[in-house]
């Protein structure tokens, strides 16, 4: 197993030493900032990747899983409500520094889009290639490839991902890479809100993009 472990560091260039002991820090936790407002509190699970399965799998921070992602529009009521909690928790708690706190968002899982075959009808939707399921870490460590995770990348650099189970998709988030721009992502936007009735969450940016009109003009809400 230790064998197994110190190959897929290697895979990520972090070496044993990395890891050693180091020597013991007293912080006052007060002078703690967060670098961001927000994650998400999915229990992901993980397992290390296979040679086949690294090949061309998207690698990014934990910290950025499903801040933009996509809902049934069934729960726009419910999106809306947790998006204006949010709001008025991110401005109590922004500072020059970041933020004193975190809002974590704890959010029932039920598919986004249904089905078993759920990732291959969005590939088709949104004519994107499937790759391997996301690989996550820290700053200073691997967590491992997304159990049951599935990965679709659009024309350009941006991705769609999430978790898929028995009943569909149960989570689907979206991720543009860097130097890209967002164009494919709102084509695919506008694609699966017509197809599947699928609302998109910019949670950083405090927006949500609820419909596409007759003029083909996306409809945006903000708290």
């Amino acid at each position: 197993m230790k064998r197994i472990i110190s190959a897929f560091l290697a895979l990520f260039g972090v070496s044993a030493a990395a890891h050693g002991a180091a020597p013991v820090q007293t912080i006052d936790l007060k002078s703690i900032q967060f670098t961001m407002p927000t994650v998400a509190a999915d229990e992901l699970q993980f397992v290390i990747p296979t040679k086949e399965s690294f090949e061309g799998a998207p690698q990014f921070h934990e910290d950025e899983w499903c801040q933009l992602e996509f809902f049934p529009r069934n729960r726009l009521s419910e999106i809306q409500g947790l998006l204006a909690e949010y709001k008025a928790f991110e401005q109590k708690h922004r500072t020059k520094g970041g933020w004193s706190d975190i809002y974590v968002r704890r959010i029932a899982r039920k598919p986004v889009v249904e089905g078993a075959d759920a990732e291959r009808v969005l590939a088709e939707a949104v004519h994107a290639n499937v790759l391997p399921a996301p690989i996550l870490g820290t700053t200073s460590r691997p967590l491992g490839q997304v159990k049951d995770g599935f990965t679709l990348q659009l024309p350009g650099s941006e991705l769609l991902y999430g978790v898929r189970t028995g009943e569909g998709a149960a989570s689907l988030g979206a991720i543009v890479g860097r130097g890209g721009d967002d164009s494919q992502l709102t084509k695919a936007f506008i694609t699966l809100a017509n197809k599947q009735s699928l609302i998109l969450v910019d949670w950083r940016a405090q927006q949500l993009l609820v419909s596409v009109n007759e003029n083909g003009q996306i409809n945006a809400w903000r708290p």
